[in-house]
């Protein structure tokens, strides 16, 4: 076994590959499946991790996913266990406009927060050329709304930036995209066995007294506390 999987295996078990696919398919299931699935569109994955979201729809039988990454081992590790078709080893890319085709869903997991924010406005309208009529791009990223965002911001020494709900939609406003519905709303735990639901319930109450605690405070506030925010955006027909 080489050194690098031996470091995947340390910090990547298979409860949290299989914890992680609970989550797409919790938030993103409906749309997946609806979408992809049924019309046989092809999708297209920024950083996709070890897979989690491949290893998804590949259980739904999609089979057109293209793939982006910096790292020449995530991209061997995703040809070997998945089924994908094409791939791209690429850190920057607003670089790729020439490269990409069209595509049906376009998601970026936790992927937007590892990039330049000067760079940002550029692959939103990239990825936005390349997204079919009536696509959508799906984008999970740290909350910066929640006053416990400092964990997801400075937990990751790579990370460049957190984001609110405004600074999202000034992130789309300033990229210059055309003709879009937008939508902004948190990444939800699922309620699939007992000690999410747990956590579900735990994590309301905690919100509800960190939004009690900035009403108090004067300043201002927000209403979606999740770790992470979601940001969908569809290209009108």
């Amino acid at each position: 076994m080489s050194q690098y999987k031996k470091h995947l295996q340390a910090l990547y078990s298979n409860d949290t590959f299989r914890r992680k696919v609970e989550y797409i398919n919790y938030n993103f299931g409906n749309l997946l499946r609806r979408a992809v699935v049924k019309k046989g569109q092809a999708v297209l994955e920024i950083g996709p991790g070890m897979g989690e979201l491949i290893g998804y729809l590949n259980s739904l039988g999609c089979r057109q996913i293209d793939v982006v990454d910096n790292d020449k081992h995530i991209l061997d590790e995703i040809a070997k266990n998945f089924k994908i078709r094409r791939q791209f080893l690429n850190g920057d890319t607003a670089s790729l406009d020439n490269k990409l085709l069209n595509y049906r869903v376009i998601v970026g997991i936790q992927v937007l927060e590892h990039m330049s924010v000067d760079l940002l406005p550029k692959v939103i309208a990239t990825l936005y050329k390349h997204l079919d009529k009536g696509g959508e791009m799906l984008f999970v990223v740290p909350n910066a709304g929640n006053p416990l965002g400092m964990i997801e911001r400075y937990g990751d020494w790579q990370h460049t930036t957190a984001f609110t709900k405004q600074s999202l939609r000034d992130l789309v406003s300033v990229s210059g995209i055309k003709n879009y519905e937008l939508n902004l709303f948190g990444y939800r735990i699922p309620p699939s066995n007992l000690i999410n639901v747990v956590r579900i319930v735990a994590q309301k109450l905690l919100h509800l007294f960190l939004l009690g605690v900035m009403v108090t405070n004067g300043g201002t506030y927000f209403k979606i506390m999740t770790p992470n925010l979601v940001l969908k955006i569809k290209k009108l027909r």
